[in-house]
């Protein structure tokens, strides 16, 4: 069976806004052993953000923020685009949480083994270390926020 997690064009409008209010100046050149930066409200313009692009050419990366919270919390922000065909990296478990927002295109998401597929507007939530990967099955380039969430330990 299923779970699907249901958010709103009304949650989303809530959460990008919140999380933006919460951010500061990117931190590029952050290491582990440098402590990150507490996010101070702030407005990030796409067109200023500096595209990386991957070493196959495959998806390009727009980082917009890395920081914490007032909080305390880790908080990690970029847009990525994925060329048709294309994953950008196979099923992981990962050490924080994710929120994933397909912007354009379409995607076939596995959770933990069960796949789907999801179109414009839709949201990924992945909880902490589940297995989760995604493949853009569309014709077009797929293009998706991802918010990363984790324990700020430092």
């Amino acid at each position: 069976m299923e779970d699907n997690v249901s958010c709103s064009r009304r949650d989303l409008a809530v959460l990008l806004p919140v999380l933006a209010a919460s951010a500061v100046a990117q931190q590029p050149n952050a290491t582990k052993s440098e402590p990150r930066q507490v996010l101070r409200s702030r407005t990030y313009s796409f067109g200023d953000l500096a595209v990386r692009d991957s070493a196959n050419g495959a998806m390009k990366s727009r980082a917009v923020f890395d920081g914490v919270t007032t909080r305390g919390q880790r908080v990690t922000a970029h847009i990525s685009e994925l060329a048709p065909g294309q994953a950008p990296h196979p099923p992981a478990r990962q050490k924080h949480e994710e929120i994933i927002m397909l912007r354009e295109g379409t995607l076939e998401v596995t959770l933990n083994g069960v796949t789907s597929t999801i179109g414009p507007g839709s949201v990924i939530f992945v909880a902490f270390e589940e297995l989760v990967g995604w493949k853009n099955v569309g014709t077009t380039v797929a293009q998706y926020f991802v918010v990363s969430i984790e324990e700020h330990t430092a």
